[in-house]
């Protein structure tokens, strides 16, 4: 039996797979990584895979105009979804799976820069990817969109009235943070985006304070998540051509 093969979407060369890679890996996993800024297409059909990861982005997953790999990738998710295929987005791709699946997306009334605190709904406790996670959990974010969630979709994480992790269907999920980093990540943006953090009234030491300390407790969260999402994948190959 060939291996479970994932299509993985990155937008940006300074998000890729990071601390996720490992326990997608750690699955057996094939994962072929397509980069929208260099490949606006993807390399093969979405029926040759057997789940789909999208990433971070920059960009706002609301504004297709003059961005022709924006309108491919909701295509492509819409798809996936159609055909019941495992999908894993993550912030910007949390968003365009929204968007996929008959939502919207808009600037939110305030932006979620840093390490953050959720709080899980009653729906995740028996969630295939967010069981067993403790009711109250931080997660790093830097996003400055919110999403309209169509009426199918399941909210299963919030902080106040921003939805945080949402899921659409059986083994479609959408989380608003981003389960991929790790300190070097975080790091690495502090480098590169410390001012626009600073306009968004981010304490940079206190980041990296925090990044410092609580950098080996997130790494259980993105191997406890991760994990869930690639049997997910690898249960959705076990049962053949769809």
């Amino acid at each position: 039996m060939t291996q479970p093969r994932l299509l993985v979407i990155q937008h940006n060369l300074d998000d890729g797979l990071n601390e996720l890679g490992a326990p997608l890996a750690a699955a057996g996993l094939y994962m072929g990584v397509r980069d929208t800024w260099l490949t606006p297409a993807a390399p093969h059909a979405v029926e040759e895979y057997d789940g789909v990861l999208s990433l971070g982005g920059t960009a706002s997953a609301a504004d297709e105009a003059g961005r022709p790999e924006l309108a491919s990738e909701r295509q492509l998710l819409s798809r996936a979804l159609e055909r019941g295929l495992p999908i894993l987005g993550l912030c910007f791709g949390a968003q365009i799976l929204a968007r996929a699946a008959g939502g919207s997306v808009r600037v939110a009334d305030r932006c979620e820069v840093g390490w953050c605190p959720i709080a899980l709904e009653p729906a995740a406790r028996d969630d295939a990817l967010l069981e067993g996670l403790p009711d109250a959990v931080t997660v790093f974010q830097y996003h400055y969109d919110t999403v309209d969630l169509p009426t199918a979709a399941r909210v299963l994480a919030r902080n106040g009235d921003m939805v945080e992790a949402y899921r659409v269907g059986p083994n479609a999920w959408g989380l608003q943070f981003h389960l991929e980093v790790n300190a070097g990540q975080v790091y690495g943006w502090l480098g590169t985006y410390a001012d626009d953090m600073v306009t968004a009234g981010v304490d940079l030491d206190h980041l990296r304070e925090v990044t410092a300390t609580y950098g080996p407790v997130y790494r259980d969260l993105t191997w406890k998540v991760g994990a869930a999402f690639a049997r997910s994948v690898v249960a959705h190959h076990s049962q053949g051509p769809s």
